[in-house]
Formats: C-alpha cells, sequence, structure tokens
C-alpha cells in the first residue's frame, strides 16, 4: 500500500513530501527555539519596564535627595584594592604587562568624591591596549579615561608605549 503511494506520487511528490519534512524539522529545531527566546527576552524586558516605571515613582524628589543617591551608588574608598586589582586582571587578560604605575588620590572638599588617579604605562600591541581600556572601563563603572599617549619607536614597530591615564571616582562615607 505505501509503496503503491510513493509511485503514484512520483519523484516530484515524494521530494516534496521530504522537503515538507525537512522544513518541519528546521522549524521545530531551529526556528521554534528562538521564537521561545524572544519571548522570554519580551516578558524580561517588560518585567524592566515595569521595575523603571515603580523605581521612577520612588525617586528622590530634591536636587540634594538626588545627589546623594547618586553618590551611595559609588564604592567607598575603601574598596580601591578590589577596584585595582580588575584593573589589572583586564591587563592581564590582554597579556599586557603593567609597569610600575603612578597612584594619587585627590578629595574634592566640595562633593563626597575622591578621585584616585591611576597613570599606567603598559606596553603592548594597538589591539591588546584598546581592549584592555576597553574591558577595565566596562568591568569598573566608575572608571574613567582620561588621557591616552601612545609611542612607536619606529613606524614598522607593532608594540607601542602607552601611558594610560585613568580616574577612578570614589564615595567618601560622611
Amino acid at each position: 500500500m505505501v509503496v503503491g503511494a510513493a509511485e503514484s506520487l512520483g519523484w516530484p511528490g515524494i521530494l516534496g513530501l521530504g522537503l515538507l519534512a525537512f522544513i518541519a524539522a528546521f522549524y521545530f529545531s531551529a526556528f521554534r527555539p528562538e521564537e521561545l527566546r524572544v519571548e522570554e527576552l519580551l516578558r524580561q524586558a517588560s518585567k524592566l519596564e515595569d521595575m523603571r516605571s515603580r523605581n521612577a515613582s520612588e525617586e528622590p524628589k530634591s536636587p540634594g535627595e538626588q545627589l546623594n543617591a547618586f553618590y551611595g551608588l559609588l564604592p567607598p574608598s575603601n574598596h580601591i584594592a578590589d577596584l585595582l586589582a580588575k584593573i589589572y586582571g583586564a591587563a592581564e587578560r590582554q597579556s599586557l604587562k603593567l609597569e610600575q604605575g603612578e597612584y594619587r588620590a585627590v578629595a574634592d572638599n566640595v562633593s563626597k568624591l575622591t578621585h584616585y588617579q591611576v597613570m599606567l604605562p603598559v606596553k603592548g600591541t594597538y589591539p591588546q591596549v584598546r581592549k584592555f581600556v576597553a574591558s577595565a572601563l566596562t568591568e569598573v563603572p566608575n572608571l574613567s579615561l582620561e588621557s591616552i599617549q601612545f609611542e612607536r619607536q619606529k613606524v614598522s614597530d607593532t608594540i607601542v608605549d602607552a601611558k594610560i591615564k585613568m580616574v577612578l571616582y570614589l564615595g567618601r562615607r560622611s
């Protein structure tokens, strides 16, 4: 009976049925999981939007309260070792050796901030230095890049000497 049905369909019919089976398998193995993933992402986005709207109604009202909330987001000065370890870890992942750096803490008398200036001489390829800076800025959100200076001995050199000046912004608890 099956053989008779296959003979009546012929090669084009059998090929069509095979193609239909392939499309169904492709839908359930590749397309459907992505649909489910998109649905989950939409649910997460909806939850985040709800949280944002709830937090918007709970935001501090006065500028002083807003400023104190901002200072509360910054890590305290006693976390400097952990933050520097993250910076050094970012350099290590790019196979960069950080030479002896210069560090200087500057307390701001007007605000509740401590600026921790970090000057790092680095030697490596340009992509390594660039990836290090991007990674450090991503991992330490209260870090900013103040300046970076590149120098090569010869135009054909792949290794650059870079002087990177960054500033860590830390909170002072009063």
